[in-house]
């Protein structure tokens, strides 16, 4: 290797990984920026990778040569990711999990760390997230559904920070890569048709996908464009319990029972979506000449997902109703527990509700970005521009409540199961009359303006290969607000005019014999021709209603490390917030906007460490201080909630944010072009973590349990990390790793509390198989029981889920693909905290899902 530094090596192999290459044995990548060292690659012996194991050695190649602890996901082949969602590929990294939400992942959890406590960039930058549904809390944590798995190229998973990387993270940063068109073959296509059968809904349902990459005879100028629409008609069945607090209980002779931990509500509920998700992704990049490279991409993603939640609910106190008796057990953890009682009449109407939810919703994201590179001489340089907004939300939400005044009961002492008993028949509708028709409304909006500035050049000062500096300013909101309407209670309805027959097999694989699987469920068609024709006041719901600006000022400064056997970073980053939180404020009838101010100012200083300890051992070392800010609906005064469950949430405008200092050690062995072991020790001192108190407070004359944020003790995560990876044979590999966590914090008092998102265990197994025209894959992913730092569904069990995915190429250009998702039929378990699980809060069926079709790429 003469004539090449260590410096320039590094450098060299980056930028061959950038382009979809990788040497082979004795062959050295050493493309540089500019026009006079292009000439050396020309000559060079290159492989272009593809199929499974491409993807293994390109996500290897990116954790090597990364500075700072970085994990990789990388598509196999244009338009082919690993998984049709990309949450569900993130998972598979050591230290990540997921979040799932009907059958789907949908949020990212880092090292222990809830999801809003980690971020996730397209090219980048931030891209605005919002949520259908309208009782949704406003999350950092970004929507995964909204983004097509089809436009993705890599995706970049940072442990460890670097000065240069936007604050935010505490567990980590995903950076979200795509492709640009002079990187790709002039005219290349690429597109699939697949359909997609939802087991438990027993729909099928088209997954259609299309990109056209093009570009000048010169190869100054290029233009990509995707197309997705996807479709999934899905059902979900659960058994459901809320609201478990304690509670002073008197009975209907008058018997009193103080501090009883006893549920709001439960019932069996049957929840149906379609949802329509289209997305466009247009990237232009001109390149007039070498030094200068102008890239601007856009997406805009559209998820309609229009839902019907049907449920039968047996609710104490509803009516004016009280227990007649209760079946008491002495918890361990909770004290005197209810998992059970009698349930009297109402001296004032209903006592029973069979509820349905009719949801018109529909979400959106946009992101503009618009980027100039330019290489001098000396001095490199970027100026980035772009804005990215998330708007919707439940555009109608129309509850319809159909009451009867029935003695019943319920029975929680089984694990995972209610069983419940009725004087009246659930399934006849004739026994229920309208008891009320409200609508209600939901609309946020998340936006971001940026505008940043980056200079670079190379120096050799010491160590030192490399000074970069830059800053960014941001402008962030999120707004969020409610509408709602009188009910409705004189219109004469009964159930028996709109009610549909349940479908034969509704838990079929849940509870018992004594759980409510039958009931008369309403027509949604005929409540949304009939009601919506009503005609409706809408008023604001001001306790529901907010405002957030943060205004960011972030500067840094980063120097690489690039010297024989040693390379990384070290830098700073400086963060001034000025937030403001406007919500309104004082007595129902006499409610002022109000706005609070808070500003804050962060030093955020990074060290990343990589040694050579031989040409295939490497030690890592990284010390940091990082930040997180607290949720949107955290930082506000305002409230939401449910009447009927009599639940909710509300905010804290002068919560601080998270704060840590962590620290990273370990080693990887890259014994083989395609295999890795690897040992990592990750420590988070955190600072103060943001703890969630409950307390009934009484809006709309309803008394309601809201839990809201307050500023508790710190606390650490450690844990360790191990992954193996290895190609048994030239047709075989296998990837395995595990991620243990250890989190420990207390509250206000001292007590021990868990830390949301916090699982202990977390392991993924996978193996491959592959061929010239086969390819096939095998994954388990399984993680341990974690705290949602939610009021609802507060504790999720420990899940684990198989899923498969087999390709075979009819000709080089046309693939027949099959995957299945969960193909174990795996339940979602929660309770309302640890230990506690007789506290149930929702068993759910998502069911299998089922894959296959077409793709084409030439």
């Amino acid at each position: 290797m003469q004539g090449y530094t260590t410096t320039r090596l590094h450098r060299a192999i980056r930028h061959a990984l950038v382009i979809g290459m990788i040497t082979s044995p004795g062959a050295v990548f050493a493309q540089e920026d500019n026009a006079t060292e292009k000439s050396n690659t020309d000559e060079m012996e290159t492989i272009q990778v593809s199929g499974i194991r491409g993807s293994v050695i390109k996500s290897l190649n990116t954790k090597r040569y990364a500075n700072s602890v970085v994990d990789a996901v990388t598509s196999e082949d244009i338009g082919k990711f690993p998984d049709q969602n990309v949450a569900e590929s993130l998972q598979r990294i050591t230290g990540v999990s997921i979040s799932r939400n009907f059958g789907e992942g949908e949020r990212v959890s880092i090292r222990g760390t809830t999801e809003s406590q980690n971020r996730t960039l397209l090219n980048g930058q931030a891209v605005a997230s919002a949520d259908w549904w309208t009782n949704s809390p406003a999350n950092r944590g970004f929507n995964y559904t909204m983004l097509p798995s089809e436009i993705v190229s890599s995706l970049e998973v940072y442990k460890s920070p670097e000065a240069d990387i936007d604050e935010g993270s505490i567990g980590g940063t995903v950076i979200v890569r795509t492709r640009k068109p002079l990187e790709l073959e002039a005219n290349q296509v690429a597109a699939s048709a697949l359909a997609q059968y939802s087991e438990v809904s027993g729909e099928t349902d088209p997954q259609l996908s299309g990109m056209y990459s093009w570009k000048n005879d010169e190869e100054t100028f290029g233009a990509l464009i995707s197309l997705v629409r996807q479709e999934r008609n899905l059902r979900r069945d659960g058994i459901e319990a809320w609201s478990w607090a304690d509670r002073d209980i008197t009975l209907e002779d008058g018997t009193v029972y103080e501090d009883v931990y006893s549920p709001g509500g439960g019932g069996s509920a049957m929840f149906t979506q379609e949802r329509v998700r289209t997305g466009v992704n247009l990237s232009l990049q001109f390149r007039p000449t070498d030094e200068w490279d102008l890239t601007f991409n856009a997406l805009d993603s559209t998820l309609e997902a229009d839902n019907t939640n049907q449920n039968f609910l047996w609710l104490p106190g509803y009516g004016g109703s009280s227990y007649t008796s209760l079946d008491l057990i002495d918890h361990p953890v909770v004290g005197t527990m209810a998992v059970g009682g009698d349930i009297g009449l109402s001296p004032d109407g209903d006592n029973i509700l069979d509820e349905t939810k009719v949801r018109n919703s529909k979400i959106t994201t946009q992101s503009y970005d618009f980027k100039i590179d330019h290489i001098g001489d000396v001095w490199s340089s970027s100026a980035h521009l772009g804005y990215t907004e998330a708007t919707g939300g439940s555009q109608a939400d129309r509850s319809v409540g159909w009451g009867g005044n029935y003695r019943h009961s319920f029975d929680a002492s089984a694990v995972k199961d209610i069983k419940t008993q009725y004087d009246a028949d659930p399934a006849d509708g004739k026994n229920w009359d309208l008891a009320f028709l409200r609508y209600d409304s939901n609309d946020a909006k998340d936006d971001e303006f940026y505008a940043q500035m980056d200079f670079e050049r190379d120096i050799e000062v010491a160590i030192f290969s490399k000074i970069k500096f830059g800053a960014k300013y941001r402008d962030h909101s999120r707004f969020n607000t409610k509408l709602t309407t009188d009910p409705r209670t004189d219109l004469g309805w009964n159930l028996d005019d709109y009610s549909l027959s349940m479908p034969s097999d509704f838990l079929e694989e849940q509870g018992s014999s004594g759980t409510l699987k039958d009931y008369a469920i309403t027509d949604s068609n005929q409540i949304r021709q009939e009601g919506d024709a009503l005609g409706w006041d809408y008023r604001t719901l001001k306790a529901s209603t907010f405002d957030i600006n943060e205004k960011i000022y972030a500067a840094y400064v980063k120097a690489d490390i690039d010297t024989e056997g040693l390379r990384g970073n070290i830098g700073v980053r400086l963060v001034q917030t000025n937030q403001s939180s406007s919500a309104y404020a004082g007595a129902a009838g006499s409610e002022v906007w109000t706005t609070q101010d808070k500003d804050y100012f962060e030093v955020l200083p990074s060290l990343n460490l990589a040694v050579d300890l031989s040409d295939d051992l490497l030690l890592r070392m990284s010390a940091s201080r990082v930040m997180s800010r607290p949720n949107y609906v955290d930082m506000t005064s305002s409230t939401s909630y449910n009447k009927e469950t009599q639940t909710g949430t509300g905010g804290n405008p002068d919560i601080d944010p998270y704060l840590a200092t962590q620290f990273d050690f370990g080693v990887e062995w890259y014994f083989s072009e395609a295999g890795i072991f690897s040992a990592m020790l990750f420590h988070k001192d955190i600072q103060s973590f943001i703890e969630s108190k409950g307390s009934l407070e009484v809006h709309e004359n309803t008394e309601i349990w809201i839990n809201r944020p307050v500023n508790g003790n710190g606390g650490t995560i450690q844990g360790l990390e191990l992954g193996y990876q290895q190609e048994f044979f030239e047709n075989f590999g296998v990837s395995a790793n595990y991620t243990f966590v250890d989190g420990e914090a207390k509250d206000q008092e001292g007590n021990d509390v868990t830390i949301p998102g916090n699982s202990e265990h977390t392991v993924n197994l996978s193996g491959y198989y592959e061929t010239d025209d086969f390819s096939g894959r095998l994954s388990y992913n399984y993680r341990t029981g974690y705290d949602t730092g939610l009021g609802w569904p507060g504790y999720i069990d420990d899940y684990g889920q198989l899923d498969a995915n087999i390709s075979y190429n009819i000709t080089e250009s046309i693939a027949i693909v099959f995957e299945a998702v969960n193909l174990t039929n795996e339940q979602t378990f929660s309770y309302q905290q640890k230990d506690v699980e007789q506290a149930l809060t929702g068993v759910y069926a998502d069911g299998r899902r089922f894959v296959t079709g077409v793709r084409f790429n030439f």
